[in-house]
């Protein structure tokens, strides 16, 4: 019996390869592991780093040869365009940085705005400047919007209210919006008040501020053993040390990170120290012996440049900041942003439902107990920080 009749062979291919075996008849497969998956539809993005050149000789080359010749970003172009990718890394929720220096003059609340600009201006928001002096502050006197004329303590008797039934748009009637996208909370500036804003009334702003802003940069006053000062040291996630080459400048630093030490050696190990212009140029030995100090101490070092539009103590317009002091606070924010990033939190769905009682709440002016120091660092991302490229890293 010939064809495809029972017994019959197929017939074989004397010029080609045998026809496959047909697959025994059985269970259907299961799927592939190999299987693609939909991300795969998805092209990968080159790094910001391939993109052409926007800076220098480069740029005016691709410009004069109508974009026939592209040269790539030269170092420091490409390190900028990295640390504006680290500013915009996720942070989590509710982050608090403290900046602080007990000497005057020191450019905390300069320090303070550029961060906040900084960071609102390449996150498109929300953050927000936070002005905790105990008394009055000069922050949104540096703002280039100062409307409207509330501060603190209006929050403050709108609180409950506000945490009641309040939304973001309601918050907004006690803040100054700056162009950058920045808001600023302003100190008290009532002459005739004798109150002070004490780690009660903190603890009310701070639920209020972390309810609807991802990031908070406050400006500290300069009593360290105030207890809004106090409750700073022990709230914040991150502090920035603003420093000039100064001696007296440079010392009130140090002593502050000796006075942290005691209570918060995390918050000192993982500080980022941001040097600004002094007066006067610090001899070279000084200034280097000064540069080794901060770098041994705190986690990074960032120098930023004299900026006219800083100086003087006037309103800070931040369209009109040159581009050398712009591009050196994008490094300033992108060495924050990453000891934020490194410091993993966890989302509320992921936090444990608390059982027993709850325990009473402590009375104010006292410092929640710190978890006893193991001597190790905060823990760290486990990719190498982009602002590692280019600052002075802790020895």
């Amino acid at each position: 019996m010939t064809g495809n009749g029972y017994n019959a062979e197929e017939p074989v291919d004397l010029h080609g390869a045998a026809p496959p075996r047909a697959a025994a008849a059985g269970p259907p497969s299961a799927v592939p592991a190999e299987r693609p998956g939909p991300e795969q539809l998805v092209a990968v993005q080159p790094p910001v780093t391939a993109d052409p050149a926007l800076w220098g000789w480069r740029a005016r080359l691709r410009k004069v040869t109508g974009g026939l010749i592209k040269p790539g970003p030269g170092r420091e172009e490409a390190r900028h365009r990295q640390a504006e990718v680290a500013v915009r890394q996720h942070l989590g929720g509710g982050r608090l940085v403290m900046v602080a220096n007990p000497k005057g003059g020191a450019q905390v609340s300069t320090t303070t705005l550029m961060l906040t600009h900084t960071f609102a201006a390449l996150r498109g928001g929300p953050v927000v400047a936070w002005d905790n002096h105990e008394a009055r502050g000069t922050l949104a006197q540096r703002a280039e919007v100062t409307a409207p004329d509330t501060h603190v303590w209006h929050l403050l008797g709108a609180a409950e209210r506000l945490m009641a039934v309040g939304t973001a748009g309601d918050l907004t009637h006690y803040l100054r919006s700056q162009p950058s996208r920045a808001e600023v909370l302003a100190s008290d500036t009532d002459p005739a008040r004798a109150e002070q804003i004490g780690p009660g009334e903190c603890g009310r702003i701070w639920l209020l501020l972390s309810r609807y802003f991802g990031l908070t940069v406050m400006d500290t006053g300069n009593n360290v053993r105030a207890g809004n000062w106090q409750w700073a040291a022990a709230m914040a996630d991150q502090l920035v040390v603003p420093i000039t080459l100064e001696p007296d400048v440079a010392q009130s630093a140090a002593w502050m990170l000796d006075h942290l030490d005691t209570r918060r050696p995390d918050l000192v190990s993982g500080a980022v120290t941001v040097v600004g212009p002094a007066t006067a140029a610090a001899p070279p030995p000084l200034r280097r012996q000064m540069l080794a100090y901060f770098a041994a101490r705190t986690a990074l070092v960032v120098e930023v440049p004299f900026d006219p539009q800083l100086a003087g103590g006037q309103p800070i317009v931040h369209a009109r900041i040159s581009d050398a002091s712009r591009r050196a606070w994008v490094g300033a924010a992108a060495a924050v942003a990453d000891r934020l990033a490194a410091q993993r939190t966890p989302r509320p769905d992921q936090l444990q439902p608390q059982t027993g009682t709850t325990p009473p709440p402590a009375p104010e002016g006292h410092l929640p107990e710190q978890p006893a120091d193991t001597g190790r660092p905060p823990p760290r991302a486990a990719h190498a920080s982009v602002t590692e490229l280019h600052l002075r890293k802790a020895t």
